[in-house]
């Protein structure tokens, strides 16, 4: 494991989720609505207060990444997976 999958696996799921979030262009409501819940979820997940959200699979599936990295990081698992394209045919 090289240094930087390291701090990627240390930044959480709250800060993957967010600069995911952001680089996709989607608010948190838009993604609320995308995963089937609300952006009080959203924000909760991304300000570190849920750390196992019971979504990961729907988050994960809207923007497009694979679960396990968007809930592990890197080390765990690569970001992409193919068969995701939801949140591009969501737009």
């Amino acid at each position: 494991m090289t240094i930087t999958e390291l701090e990627q696996a240390k930044k959480g799921i709250g800060t993957r989720l967010r600069d995911t979030r952001i680089s996709k262009g989607f608010t948190q409501k838009k993604l609320g609505v995308l995963a089937g819940t609300n952006r009080a979820v959203i924000q909760k997940i991304e300000n570190g207060k849920v750390w196992q959200p019971r979504i990961v699979a729907e988050l994960a599936s809207a923007l497009g990444v694979n679960p396990a990295w968007l809930q592990w990081g890197e080390p765990f698992a690569p970001m992409r997976v193919d068969y995701c394209q939801i949140a591009e045919s969501a737009e």
